[in-house]
């Protein structure tokens, strides 16, 4: 079968139900994330697992993982792998089954990974199928260990081993780094960036630490601004210099606290500019202006439970594969009432998602903490007396823009 072929058919139709409004489907998922395991092999001290605890110990069902298979993998381009739950999929027992169905259906793999495991049983598979390679971290040399208690050597020989890897199979995958920024690692950024130059990382994402455990709060940028500025000039600097691909978020409002400061970039009081995947959100004289969002429509992701949700920041269910088809679920009555209201009126996990992430008193990051009953009240009444019906423009992933014919590789 010729799955590309499949696929831009498949495309097309989600374009044309999404210009048309349509909440029950045809087509299928342009795009997916799977977490094929729940299990992880370190016990990071920052882990939303040690407030929350794992999704579960268990690999996932054969009866869940035969669906992904014959349901969604012949019409989708790309699969997260990993990322939507606290498992480790290398480590996952289908593993190197996954990257091998994957090439027989021409999916491309945006892998998620710790680093501590690249198997020569695998390696060269994996190599034949990822779009994106995503090393999580913290730090570098003791910072990174004293978080992830792995040795930053051992880390840093699977990075390379990637890269070289890349290099001598003439491949095109993108390696990055996901650099989860705090306030004992900051000081690394410029260093951080010399040293994917000299090693041939491409990029480096740099995200705020999420504090799921009070001990970790403060260690938030949020409350190092002016520390977290300087480095985050300085970065800028240095990846400027050698030409370095880094993904560093605008810097904190470090003036009047009495303002808004989710509306507004530094010094000029202008609407913050849209970060590469898209979410912005801008303060407009007739109220919030969000882009446009059709992951209901473009893509799912699937845990190890078979537990279906819109996006991995979305995080209610939309159904499970143990007890229902994914035909059934995909045009179930949640995600049909999802795919009515996202681009109308969002609910407060959509708004939160658009908004930007790094220093807004609705990002993930704040919401992690379990909020007193004083303040769940005073964020409430906030909400009722300041919310305005938003307005949309753009779209979110802009890629996979249901106005834009042209085609996806894979790649």
């Amino acid at each position: 079968m010729d799955y590309m072929a499949l696929k831009a058919q498949n495309k097309a139709l989600n374009s044309e139900e999404i210009r048309a409004r349509k909440v029950r489907l045809r087509s299928k998922p342009v795009f997916f994330s799977f977490a094929i395991c729940g299990p992880c092999n370190l016990e990071c001290v920052h882990c939303g697992y040690r407030l929350f605890g794992r999704t579960s110990e268990q690999q996932v069902s054969e009866e869940v993982y035969s669906q992904v298979i014959s349901e969604i993998m012949p019409t989708a381009y790309r699969c997260h792998l990993g990322g939507s739950n606290w498992g480790e999929m290398t480590i996952a027992k289908n593993f190197h089954r996954f990257l091998l169905d994957a090439k027989k259906f021409g999916v491309g793999i945006n892998l998620t990974t710790n680093g501590t495991r690249m198997v020569d049983e695998w390696f060269t598979d994996l190599l034949d199928t990822l779009t994106v390679i995503g090393f999580s971290m913290e730090g570098m040399n003791d910072e990174f260990e004293k978080v992830r208690g792995f040795k930053w050597r051992h880390f840093l020989k699977n990075v390379e081993k990637v890269c070289q890897g890349r290099a001598d199979h003439g491949k095109s995958f993108r390696v990055e780094w996901r650099y989860c920024a705090h306030a004992g690692s900051i000081h690394q950024l410029p260093d951080m960036i010399r040293l994917a130059k000299s090693i041939g990382v491409h990029r480096i994402q740099v995200m705020n630490l999420v504090p799921y455990d009070h001990a970790q709060k403060y260690n938030c940028l949020s409350y190092h601004r002016s520390l977290a500025n300087h480095w985050f000039a300085e970065g800028r600097r240095v990846a400027a210099e050698l030409n370095v691909d880094v993904n560093i978020p605008p810097d904190f409002n470090t003036g009047e606290f009495s303002k808004n400061s989710r509306f507004q970039s530094p010094g000029n009081g202008q609407p913050t500019t849209a970060p590469e995947n898209g979410r912005a959100a801008s303060d407009t004289p007739d109220g919030l202006a969000l882009v446009s969002c059709y992951r209901p429509w473009q893509t799912c992701v699937v845990n190890e439970l078979g537990e279906v949700t819109p996006s991995d920041i979305y995080w209610r269910s939309m159904g499970s594969l143990q007890v229902s088809r994914f035909e059934s679920v995909w045009n179930g009555l949640k995600y049909r009432r999802l795919r009515a209201r996202i681009n109308n009126t969002p609910d407060s996990i959509c708004r939160a998602c658009r908004l930007p992430q790094f220093d807004s008193e609705e990002n993930r990051a704040s919401m992690q903490l379990v909020p007193s009953f004083k303040q769940l009240v005073a964020a409430s009444a906030r909400s009722l007396l300041k919310r305005s019906k938003p307005t949309f423009e753009g779209v979110m992933d802009k890629e996979f823009d249901p106005n834009d014919s042209k085609p996806i590789s894979p790649s």
